[in-house]
């Protein structure tokens, strides 16, 4: 390995590692703002607005987490790698999609 090769690849770990630790304190922050809003939030709705406020922080963390393993398999693009990171992508994607439609739901309600 060059120097720049050498180079690339810390900086794509340091960024990987950016990365997942925005995801867990974008889910850590998610959780406080849920446990704000069921105590702040008055009323029959407040389960259903402190939800709401949960998983638009749990679609911002899935879609870091889903960058840091793009990143991570940018550096070491092996055909077992990317099939890990296709299997990822895949998962995190439905999570993502079902989480967007039931907040959307959510709201249609309201």
């Amino acid at each position: 390995m060059n120097g720049l090769e050498t180079a690339v690849v810390s900086l794509a770990d340091a960024l990987q590692l950016v990365f997942e630790a925005a995801s867990v304190l974008v889910v850590a922050f998610g959780g406080a703002a849920f446990l704000a809003m069921l105590f702040k939030q008055a009323g029959a709705e407040r389960t259903a607005v402190a939800r709401r406020v949960f998983g638009r922080y749990l679609i911002i963390a899935l879609e870091l987490q889903l960058a840091a393993d793009i990143i991570s398999t940018a550096t070491d693009p092996t055909l077992q790698e990317i099939g890990k990171l296709a299997a990822i992508a895949v998962i995190r994607t439905f999570l993502n999609y079902f989480l967007v439609q039931e907040l959307r739901q959510e709201e249609a309600r309201i």
